[in-house]
């Protein structure tokens, strides 16, 4: 008889996390074994205020702890080498987005090997991927840990990042932010201007960050705003933004974990 494997879920902090939150809670999904969000050491400061405020307390009803995986788990920060993980813009592109894997998908893998779990005890990791994001969706690495989303495969009909809004709202809780680090080159206009006008201090910091990473630049050619202007002198009222590389035509982010 082949053991079944223990259902795991990478909580992201955004809007299709908090769906499957409240489908446990309805117990529309099954309970999960356990929980887990990975600290990066500057994810928002509102993502952790909707966790801590929303998330959990209609969690705990089922019984439910989302653990938190330190940051010191992470082998790298924003540098790996002389590489920056960061997948900011340049004059003439973008880098890659490593930052995810290195100080979400990685981390929470080995707090999951902390835990217990492991090849001698196999997981389902649910990610929250909506039915607008299937071509994120990528087969796991680890023969351990099969990857799974919920929102695709156990509920019908398959939900939309639109629809797991509704459900968050239908069930009483504010509408959910879209998860990210503070300093997040695919934060689109309005999330910036949300950075600055309520979270001052995540803003601060996304500020001096821009400088320094370009400063640490010999080029002098990154930035985290994708006008590729400093952060402090982006104009964030341009609407729309048709070539923002997540939400409309570009590379955009292929994280397991983040923004969901």
């Amino acid at each position: 008889m082949t053991n079944q494997r223990a259902i795991t879920w990478s909580y992201g902090g955004g809007t299709q996390s908090a769906a499957i939150a409240v489908l446990v809670a309805q117990g529309k999904l099954p309970k999960p074994e356990v929980a887990v969000i990975a600290d990066t050491g500057r994810e928002a400061t509102e993502t952790w205020d909707y966790l801590r405020d929303h998330i959990q307390p209609l969690l705990n009803s089922v019984g439910v702890d989302i653990h938190v995986a330190p940051r010191s788990l992470a082998n790298v920060d924003l540098y790996k080498g002389n590489s920056l993980l960061l997948p900011v813009f340049t004059r003439t592109g973008k880098f890659t987005t490593f930052c995810s894997m290195e100080w979400k998908t990685y981390v929470i893998q080995r707090w999951l090997r902390s835990q217990g779990y492991g090849p001698k005890r196999s997981v389902k990791t649910w990610i929250g991927f909506s039915l607008d994001e299937v071509g994120r969706m990528k087969k796991g690495k680890l023969k351990w840990q099969q990857l799974h989303w919920p929102l695709l495969f156990d509920v019908s009909p398959a939900l939309t990042r639109e629809d797991c809004k509704r459900l968050v709202i239908a069930a009483g809780l504010p509408p959910p932010p879209r998860s990210s680090c503070w300093m997040c080159p695919h934060r689109q206009n309005d999330q910036w201007q949300r950075l600055k006008d309520f979270y001052p201090q995540d803003w601060a910091a996304a500020v001096k960050l821009d400088e320094e990473v370009r400063a640490n630049d010999r080029e002098q050619g990154v930035y985290l705003h994708h006008s590729r202007q400093p952060l402090a002198e982006a104009d964030l009222t341009i609407k729309p933004e048709p070539e923002h590389p997540l939400f409309g035509r570009g590379e955009g982010c292929e994280s397991g974990q983040c923004m969901t």
